[in-house]
């Protein structure tokens, strides 16, 4: 389970025109990606992603299949038992593309910010996954999660 390789150009700097360009429209990028949402770290990592895949979307038809899998977070214990009851389960990565390519059955991607790791519940996942014919990446920014989508779509 490698980590992701940013694509480099001759100069040395990774292909983030889209990223930036998101970064960059606003200022208070922080509101405006999570529909006035507060967010920071792995969560704002993932909105803006998902809000660069939204963009994208008219140009790459794909990216509409992009969802994703809210398996975490804090909530009450009768919630939690609800969710238990109904399917869900840790471990399973946050992110899946519903889009076969190059042999593989979809794309899911796991979001970690700093020096966050997999935890053992979330390896296991990404090994079953994987052994089931899925692509499956961990990111550490949205960047690399774009570039991930770009290589794993050849666009």
């Amino acid at each position: 389970m490698d980590r992701y390789t940013l694509d480099r150009n001759s100069e040395g700097y990774a292909d983030d025109t889209a990223y930036k360009a998101i970064r960059n429209a606003d200022r208070d990028l922080e509101t405006k990606a999570t529909g006035g949402l507060k967010m920071k770290g792995e969560d704002l990592e993932q909105a803006t992603l998902i809000q660069w895949c939204n963009l994208q979307s008219c140009k790459y038809s794909e990216l509409k299949l992009i969802f994703a899998i809210p398996n975490g977070g804090y909530r009450n214990k009768g919630e939690a038992r609800k969710l238990k009851a109904t399917g869900t389960k840790s471990g399973v990565p946050d992110l899946f593309l519903a889009v076969p390519r190059n042999n593989k059955s979809g794309l899911f991607i796991e979001m970690k910010v700093g020096r966050n790791k997999c935890t053992d519940n979330q390896k296991k996942w990404i090994r079953a996954l994987m052994e089931q014919g899925y692509e499956v990446k961990v990111c550490y920014s949205c960047e690399e999660a774009i570039q991930v989508i770009k290589k794993y779509l050849n666009i």
